[in-house]
């Protein structure tokens, strides 16, 4: 078994954090804004803003690209490389990532849980891996 090409990774994975980024975004700054805006007012809070708030965002964005790449590196044994071994990386980074941050989230009383948001997120997360693991590669044998 060939060791995991950590260059290629990062390379993937920002890739795939840029295509997170953008979608993230489009989210949480577009589509959701006023829901996130209200979620928060209920809490007693206000949504933070400013340069680090951003830059803690951006920064989770690439993480978890490269998480998602490294993810879709460790199973294309098993699986093969390709697309639908990206897509499964995506689909278990998204359940990771997304789907039990929302449930835990939504079982603390802290935000509603969204069908819409889920199935936004779990797009996100299957485009962006698809996009890093197409430029994952590994050295001939």
């Amino acid at each position: 078994m060939k060791p995991i090409s950590w260059g290629r990774v990062i390379t993937g994975g920002i890739a795939a954090g840029v295509i997170i980024n953008i979608s993230e975004y489009l989210l949480n700054e577009v589509a959701f804004k006023k829901a996130n805006e209200e979620a928060m007012k209920a809490l007693g809070k206000t949504m933070p803003e400013g340069s680090g708030t951003i830059l803690v965002w951006l920064l989770w964005g690439f993480l978890l690209g490269i998480a998602a790449v490294w993810l879709y590196a460790a199973i294309r044994t098993r699986y093969g490389a390709g697309a639908p071994t990206a897509v499964k990386a995506g689909i278990g980074i998204w359940f990771i990532a997304q789907l039990l941050t929302a449930i835990v989230f939504w079982n603390l009383g802290l935000f509603p849980l969204s069908p819409a948001i889920l199935l936004w997120t779990l797009v996100e997360s299957i485009l962006a891996t698809v996009v890093g693991a197409w430029l994952y590669k590994e050295e001939a044998a």
